[in-house]
């Protein structure tokens, strides 16, 4: 069989480490993993992998598109109840239910993630800087920071749509969108503050996604705190990078107990693959807490089994990642999935990044975005 990853350690190592790892158990069963950038794992659609692909790393909000084209697997049919009973009690947070559209289970999660705070605990340290708990707090902190070294967010056009939604959902309670039109108040107020918070950050954080800025973490002095983007255990282990990076919860609006928009990975499988009963063996196998637990963490990977995220030593190998983030995890923003979304997210977020960088009036920002909405319908 083949399989599509994306192409960050993260993304392909614990995946070909647990596939030679279900070859011993099934001898007859190869799988061969092939990678694709973070941006086409957001964008691309994945009807364009379905010919090549029998296994197929996917983001939730693909649900919708996929349950109408018929493009993925349903697993809730081929898997039994016990398993799938205890993989939705082992979820981190909302990963397990966002694999579900109308009903049909089309990917079980593998991989859990959600905007969280990055920091170089130690420089903070020696400052006796605080970390922020709310957005208010927010720019009081910028303040604090010794000259030379920034704050950062990743706000490329993909990074910016996820924080866009962040604030508006820590605004609402997740309740900001209806019959597919925004709320335009909250999303001009929630762009406002945005223009205001970039006054004060590191000048490519308007080009950056979290990978190029935990780079830079890890690599140098100079960013010291990131308050949102998705985070990755990979920086919080000793040695993958020079500088070590923890990670804790984002600021949040202490008004609603919404924390910041899910990401994650879920395991699809093709509904072209003729090898569906490996395939579904292959599926279960990687998502169950054992798995999660041992090989898929040990060789880099970001588990989506709460089993694995409260293991003491997945905690020391991570400098506690998963304890510090969990309530993020927990209280996370679930995007919609119908039909149509993923090509407004694609869409949305390049106008709404134009929007910023030609410092647009936000309301017509936002009346732009929902009548792109309207339309593809």
């Amino acid at each position: 069989m083949k399989g599509i990853a994306w192409d960050h350690p993260r993304g392909y190592d614990p995946l070909r480490a647990t596939s030679r790892a279900f070859a011993e158990l099934y001898p007859n069963v190869l799988i061969e993993w092939y990678v694709r950038t973070l941006k086409e794992f957001g964008d691309m659609p994945i009807a364009d992998l379905m010919e090549t692909y029998d296994l197929i790393t996917i983001d939730h909000p693909y649900m919708g598109q996929a349950f109408a084209d018929g493009l993925l697997l349903s697993l809730q049919e081929r898997l039994p109840k016990t398993v799938l009973n205890a993989l939705e009690e082992q979820s981190v947070g909302p990963s397990f239910r966002s694999y579900f559209h109308n009903e049909a289970l089309l990917a079980l999660p593998i991989d859990a993630a959600a905007l969280v705070a990055a920091s170089r605990k130690e420089l903070l340290s020696k400052w006796q800087l605080g970390l922020p708990q709310t957005r208010k707090e927010l720019f009081d902190f910028y303040k604090k920071i010794p000259q030379g070294h920034a704050v950062a967010w990743p706000l490329c056009a993909t990074d910016l749509w996820c924080t866009f939604l962040t604030l508006c959902a820590q605004d609402t309670g997740g309740h900001f969108i209806k019959d597919r039109e925004m709320d335009e108040k909250v999303g001009s107020r929630v762009l406002d503050e945005l223009k205001h918070h970039l006054d004060f950050l590191h000048p490519d954080s308007l080009t950056w996604n979290p990978i190029q800025v935990l780079d830079h973490m890890g690599a140098m002095d100079e960013i010291v705190y990131v308050p949102f983007l998705f985070g990755y255990t990979n920086y919080s282990r000793t040695g993958y990078a020079q500088n070590l990076v923890h990670f804790s919860d984002s600021p949040t609006n202490p008004k609603h107990s919404v924390s910041t928009i899910l990401g994650g990975v879920g395991l699809a499988i093709s509904s072209k693959c003729q090898y569906a009963d490996e395939a579904v063996a292959y599926t279960e196998y990687v998502a169950r807490a054992e798995t999660q637990k041992g090989i898929f963490t040990a060789n880099g990977g970001q588990p989506a089994n709460l089993v694995a995220w409260h293991a003491k030593g997945n905690n020391e190998l991570c400098n506690n990642f998963f304890v510090n983030t969990l309530k993020t995890m927990e209280n996370a923003y679930v995007r919609p999935q119908h039909k149509g979304w993923n090509l407004f997210q694609e869409e949305g977020a390049d106008l709404l990044h134009k929007g910023l960088l030609e410092t647009m009036d936000s309301s017509k920002v936002v009346k732009e975005l929902n009548q792109l909405y309207q339309s593809l319908n």
